[in-house]
C-alpha cells in the first residue's frame, strides 16, 4: 500500500520483498475461494467461460502498465443476466470483482489487487444497433474500439475518440478509463460521446442510465458518474454511443522547433486563431531520437516536433487553416514540411505512433506518466520535464497530445539499481507536483489505478476523498467492486 510503481522489463520480484522499495503490488490472489461459490460460477457462465488454471490466471495478471495482481478465477460472461449474477455471488461471499476488457490499460486499472473475481468482457462483443437517423449506436462491452468504426464507415458516420490502442482495445474499458487519444484536441474523450449506459451494479441490480435524446437533465447524471470510474461502481453492459459524421478531408504538416517554448507557443497560437486542429501533438528531443532509431527515418536535429491534423467537409476549407497554422508556426520560428500525400501523411503518423517502443528499448524499465496542464501552461511544462530531468540525472522523453496539455513523459531506467530506481520513483512525484502547480492533473486519459494513487491526494483534499467514499459506500456497500483502486492504494 502506498509503495510507488513502475515498470519492469524482465525482472525478478525480489524474494525477501523487501529488498526493491518500488515494486507493484504482487497480489497472488486470496486463494481461498469457496468450493461452493466455484461450483456456483460454474453454473452461471458454463465451464467454457470460467478457468482456475494457474497459467490463464498468469497470462491475466497484468495490464499494459508495470502492476501485476493474480485473480483468483477468471469468467468470460456472455450476457447481462450473467454479470448480475456473478456479481451476486460476489455480494454474498464478500470476494473481489475486477471487471477487464482487452487489458490496454495503462494504470492497473483492470488488475486484480486482491486476487478474486477477474471478470473479463471481451465475449460481450456485440454490435446490436446502428441508428443511422439519430446518429448512435447500442454496444456491448467487449466491442473493439477499430470493429465498430469499421461497422460505421458504409454510413458515413464515426466514433471520434481514438486511443492509441484502438485496433484492441474495448468498449467498455474505454468508458471505464474514460479514454482519449490523439483526436481529443477536436472531439474531446470517451465521457463528450457516452449517452446512456446499461451498468450492473455491484448488487447485482441492473439500472439503465441517461436517455435517447441529446437533452436530459431529468435527475443526477448517473452516466457521467460511471464513465471514468475505472470499475469501481459497476459493471457496464451496455453502451448508448453519440456518433459523428465523418470528415471526407484530412490534411497533415509537422513542424520542428530548436526550442521548446517555442514549440509550446506554437500550439497555443494554433489554438487561440480558431483554427481547430483534429489533431496537435509532440514529440521532444529524446522521443526523435528513439524513433528516428527505431524505423530508420531521418529526423531533423531539434528539441522537439508538432504534428498538426485539420480535418472538414470541404477542402478549401481544410487548407485554409492548414496555411493559417503553417504561418503561425513559422512566424513562431519553426521549420514546417506539409504532407502532399495520404502516404506522407501516414509516414508522419506512423513515426507518432513509434514514440513507445521505440522508446522500450532504450532502458529495462520506465514509469510512463500522464500529466495534463492548461494549453497556455504547455511551454511551463515542458520546461519543468527537463528541469526535473537533469536534477535527478533520468532520462526522460517525452511525447503526447499538446492540443490539450496532455503529456506523457516516460523516465526510462534500470529497477535493477537501488539508486537509479530510487531517483526515478522522486522525479515521477515531482512530474506529478510541477502539474498540479501549473493548474493541472495527474492523469488526462489514462486514469489513476494503482499506478498514480500515491499521488492522489496531492490533488484531492480530505473532503474530496470522503465524498468518493460515500458513492462508494452506497452503491458498493460490501466493498467488492475493483477493491484497492485510486485512492485505496495510495498512502
Amino acid at each position: 500500500m502506498g509503495r510507488m510503481v513502475i515498470r519492469i522489463n524482465h525482472a525478478p520480484r525480489p524474494s525477501d520483498g523487501k529488498a526493491y522499495e518500488f515494486y507493484p503490488p504482487w497480489s497472488q490472489g486470496a486463494g481461498l475461494l469457496e468450493p461452493s461459490l466455484l461450483k456456483a460460477l460454474e453454473d452461471v457462465v458454463g465451464p467454457d467461460n470460467m478457468t482456475t488454471e494457474p497459467v490463464e490466471l498468469l497470462c491475466y495478471a497484468r495490464d499494459a502498465s508495470e502492476n501485476f495482481g493474480k485473480p483468483d478465477v477468471i469468467v468470460w460472461p456472455r450476457t447481462t443476466e450473467q454479470v448480475s449474477a456473478v456479481l451476486k455471488l460476489a455480494n454474498e461471499y464478500k470476494v473481489p470483482v475486477t471487471p477487464r476488457g482487452a487489458g490496454t490499460c495503462l494504470s492497473g486499472g483492470p488488475v486484480p489487487a486482491k486476487g478474486g473475481i477477474l471478470m473479463v468482457m471481451t465475449r460481450m462483443d456485440r454490435i446490436l444497433d446502428i441508428d443511422v437517423a439519430n446518429m448512435l449506436a447500442l454496444v456491448e462491452p467487449g466491442v473493439v474500439w477499430q470493429d465498430l468504426n469499421n461497422a460505421l464507415e458504409p454510413y458515413g458516420l464515426f466514433l471520434p475518440p481514438d486511443p492509441a490502442s484502438g485496433a484492441v482495445c474495448t468498449i467498455g474499458g474505454c468508458i471505464a478509463e474514460d479514454a482519449g487519444g490523439m483526436r481529443a484536441v477536436k472531439y474531446g474523450t470517451f465521457r463528450d460521446w457516452v449517452q446512456a449506459l446499461e451498468v450492473v451494479l455491484p448488487t447485482g441490480e441492473v439500472i439503465w442510465t441517461g436517455s435517447r435524446t441529446r437533452k436530459c437533465v431529468s435527475g443526477y447524471d448517473l452516466v457521467h458518474l460511471f464513465v471514468g470510474s475505472e470499475g469501481t461502481l459497476g459493471v457496464i453492459t451496455k453502451a448508448l454511443l453519440r456518433l459523428f459524421p465523418k470528415p471526407k478531408y484530412a490534411l497533415v504538416m509537422s513542424a520542428f522547433a530548436k526550442d521548446l517554448r517555442d514549440a509550446g507557443r506554437a500550439v497555443f497560437y494554433v489554438l487561440t486563431r480558431g483554427l481547430t486542429p483534429s489533431a496537435a501533438e509532440i514529440m521532444d528531443k529524446h522521443t526523435l531520437r528513439a524513433v528516428s532509431e527505431f524505423t530508420g527515418a531521418e529526423l531533423p536535429d531539434c528539441e522537439a516536433m508538432l504534428i498538426f491534423e485539420f480535418d472538414g467537409y470541404t477542402l478549401s476549407d481544410v487548407r485554409a487553416r492548414l496555411r493559417e497554422a503553417k504561418k503561425l508556426c513559422e512566424a513562431t520560428n519553426l521549420k514546417v514540411r506539409v504532407a502532399e500525400s495520404e502516404a506522407e501523411a501516414s509516414e508522419i503518423w506512423e513515426l507518432r505512433r513509434a514514440a513507445s517502443p521505440a522508446l522500450a528499448r532504450l532502458r529495462p524499465s520506465s514509469i510512463h506518466e500522464d500529466v495534463t496542464v492548461p494549453v497556455s501552461k504547455l511551454p511551463d511544462m515542458l520546461e519543468r520535464i527537463g528541469k526535473i530531468s537533469r536534477e535527478f540525472g533520468m532520462l526522460i522523453a517525452t511525447f503526447g497530445h499538446a492540443g490539450d496539455g496532455n503529456l506523457h513523459p516516460v523516465i526510462l531506467f534500470d529497477e535493477r539499481d537501488p539508486e537509479e530506481a530510487r531517483r526515478a520513483r522522486l522525479a515521477a512525484r515531482e512530474l506529478a507536483k510541477a502539474a498540479l502547480e501549473l493548474g493541472g492533473t495527474l492523469t488526462g486519459e489514462h486514469g489513476i489505478g494503482l499506478s498514480k494513487a500515491p499521488f492522489f491526494t496531492l490533488e484531492h483534499s480530505r473532503t474530496e476523498v470522503e465524498v468518493m467514499r460515500a458513492i462508494k459506500k452506497a452503491l458498493d456497500p460490501n466493498g467488492i467492486m475493483n477493491p484497492g483502486k485510486i485512492w485505496e492504494a495510495g498512502p
